[in-house]
Protein backbone atom coordinates (compact mmCIF):
# COMPACT_ATOMS: atom_id res chain seq x y z
CA UNK A 1 0.00 0.00 0.00
CA UNK A 2 1.31 3.23 -1.08
CA UNK A 3 2.46 5.79 1.52
CA UNK A 4 -0.04 8.89 1.59
CA UNK A 5 1.84 11.97 1.30
CA UNK A 6 1.78 14.42 4.48
CA UNK A 7 1.43 17.74 3.82
CA UNK A 8 2.73 20.12 6.02
CA UNK A 9 0.55 23.92 5.58
CA UNK A 10 2.65 27.00 5.04
CA UNK A 11 1.54 30.07 6.72
CA UNK A 12 -0.02 32.35 5.32
CA UNK A 13 2.17 35.85 4.94
CA UNK A 14 1.03 38.72 6.20
CA UNK A 15 1.18 41.56 4.43
CA UNK A 16 1.87 44.86 6.90
CA UNK A 17 0.09 47.79 5.66
CA UNK A 18 1.77 51.11 4.18
CA UNK A 19 0.75 54.15 5.30
CA UNK A 20 0.35 57.10 2.63
CA UNK A 21 -0.87 61.03 2.85
CA UNK A 22 -4.86 60.67 4.07
CA UNK A 23 -5.72 62.82 0.72
CA UNK A 24 -4.03 59.82 -1.34
CA UNK A 25 -6.65 57.70 -0.06
CA UNK A 26 -9.70 59.30 0.18
CA UNK A 27 -12.22 58.73 -2.71
CA UNK A 28 -13.25 61.82 -4.48
CA UNK A 29 -15.83 60.62 -6.65
CA UNK A 30 -19.10 61.29 -3.83
CA UNK A 31 -19.88 63.70 -1.13
CA UNK A 32 -22.25 62.95 1.53
CA UNK A 33 -24.33 65.29 3.95
CA UNK A 34 -27.09 63.72 6.16
CA UNK A 35 -29.63 65.12 8.06
CA UNK A 36 -31.69 64.24 10.69
CA UNK A 37 -35.30 64.25 10.04
CA UNK A 38 -39.07 63.64 11.95
CA UNK A 39 -41.21 62.69 9.05
CA UNK A 40 -39.79 61.21 5.94
CA UNK A 41 -43.27 62.08 4.09
CA UNK A 42 -42.93 65.80 5.02
CA UNK A 43 -39.24 65.81 4.07
CA UNK A 44 -39.61 63.73 1.04
CA UNK A 45 -42.01 66.41 -0.45
CA UNK A 46 -39.99 69.43 0.55
CA UNK A 47 -36.89 67.76 -1.10
CA UNK A 48 -38.84 66.38 -4.37
CA UNK A 49 -41.15 69.14 -4.81
CA UNK A 50 -40.13 72.58 -3.45
CA UNK A 51 -35.75 72.08 -4.32
CA UNK A 52 -36.77 69.72 -7.03
CA UNK A 53 -33.98 67.47 -5.70
CA UNK A 54 -34.58 63.69 -7.04
CA UNK A 55 -34.91 60.29 -4.72
CA UNK A 56 -31.47 58.32 -4.96
CA UNK A 57 -32.55 55.62 -2.27
CA UNK A 58 -35.01 54.92 -0.08
CA UNK A 59 -34.10 52.08 2.82
CA UNK A 60 -37.22 52.48 5.31
CA UNK A 61 -36.71 49.62 7.28
CA UNK A 62 -33.27 51.25 8.08
CA UNK A 63 -34.62 54.78 8.56
CA UNK A 64 -32.46 56.29 5.40
CA UNK A 65 -33.58 58.24 2.31
CA UNK A 66 -30.70 59.83 -0.20
CA UNK A 67 -31.02 61.95 -2.56
CA UNK A 68 -28.91 62.55 -5.90
CA UNK A 69 -27.70 66.33 -5.30
CA UNK A 70 -27.25 68.73 -8.75
CA UNK A 71 -23.15 68.32 -8.36
CA UNK A 72 -21.71 64.98 -9.76
CA UNK A 73 -21.42 62.32 -6.58
CA UNK A 74 -22.92 64.08 -3.86
CA UNK A 75 -25.97 63.21 -2.22
CA UNK A 76 -28.19 64.41 0.78
CA UNK A 77 -29.06 61.15 3.21
CA UNK A 78 -31.70 61.79 5.41
CA UNK A 79 -32.27 59.57 8.49
CA UNK A 80 -35.13 59.04 10.05
CA UNK A 81 -35.05 59.98 13.79
CA UNK A 82 -35.61 57.54 16.27
CA UNK A 83 -36.78 58.40 19.68
CA UNK A 84 -34.42 60.23 21.92
CA UNK A 85 -32.10 60.90 19.51
CA UNK A 86 -33.31 63.99 17.06
CA UNK A 87 -30.61 66.80 16.19
CA UNK A 88 -30.10 68.67 12.90
CA UNK A 89 -27.14 69.45 11.26
CA UNK A 90 -25.01 72.06 10.34
CA UNK A 91 -26.08 72.83 7.23
CA UNK A 92 -26.48 71.92 3.53
CA UNK A 93 -24.04 74.03 1.05
CA UNK A 94 -25.85 74.37 -2.94
CA UNK A 95 -24.13 76.52 -4.90
CA UNK A 96 -26.11 78.24 -7.63
CA UNK A 97 -25.87 80.52 -10.57
CA UNK A 98 -28.26 82.93 -10.05
CA UNK A 99 -29.11 83.99 -5.94
CA UNK A 100 -32.30 86.74 -7.20
CA UNK A 101 -34.08 83.86 -9.12
CA UNK A 102 -33.04 81.42 -6.61
CA UNK A 103 -34.66 83.04 -3.77
CA UNK A 104 -37.77 84.37 -6.25
CA UNK A 105 -38.15 80.63 -7.31
CA UNK A 106 -38.27 79.37 -3.05
CA UNK A 107 -40.59 82.15 -2.61
CA UNK A 108 -42.63 81.53 -5.15
CA UNK A 109 -43.07 77.69 -3.69
CA UNK A 110 -43.95 79.42 -0.37
CA UNK A 111 -40.61 78.79 1.24
CA UNK A 112 -39.43 81.85 3.59
CA UNK A 113 -35.90 82.58 2.39
CA UNK A 114 -33.38 84.53 4.14
CA UNK A 115 -32.21 88.29 3.19
CA UNK A 116 -29.96 88.17 0.48
CA UNK A 117 -26.53 89.09 2.22
CA UNK A 118 -23.93 90.08 -0.09
CA UNK A 119 -19.61 89.57 0.87
CA UNK A 120 -18.63 91.91 -2.37
CA UNK A 121 -16.19 90.25 -4.48
CA UNK A 122 -16.74 87.00 -3.18
CA UNK A 123 -20.52 85.58 -2.67
CA UNK A 124 -24.25 86.29 -2.61
CA UNK A 125 -26.27 83.67 -0.51
CA UNK A 126 -29.59 83.04 1.23
CA UNK A 127 -30.45 80.33 3.93
CA UNK A 128 -33.69 78.40 4.63
CA UNK A 129 -34.65 76.00 6.94
CA UNK A 130 -36.19 72.49 5.67
CA UNK A 131 -39.26 70.82 7.49
CA UNK A 132 -36.83 69.84 10.18
CA UNK A 133 -35.02 72.82 10.98
CA UNK A 134 -31.94 72.04 9.05
CA UNK A 135 -29.93 74.70 7.48
CA UNK A 136 -29.62 75.49 3.98
CA UNK A 137 -27.75 78.06 2.09
CA UNK A 138 -27.77 78.69 -1.70
CA UNK A 139 -24.58 80.67 -2.23
CA UNK A 140 -24.22 81.98 -5.66
CA UNK A 141 -21.95 84.65 -7.72
CA UNK A 142 -21.37 88.23 -5.92
CA UNK A 143 -23.91 90.52 -7.00
CA UNK A 144 -21.85 93.04 -5.61
CA UNK A 145 -18.14 94.61 -6.38
CA UNK A 146 -15.89 96.81 -4.73
CA UNK A 147 -14.72 98.11 -7.89
CA UNK A 148 -10.99 97.25 -6.81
Amino acid sequence: MPKKKRTVKKPVPTKTPTTESLTKLYDSNSVYITHWIRDYKVSKKFYTEVLEIPVNIEIPQAGWYEFKLPVKGSFLGLSQHREGEFKTADSLNISIKDVEKVKATLESKGVSTSDIVDYPDMISMISIKDPDENHIFFIGPPRVKSGK
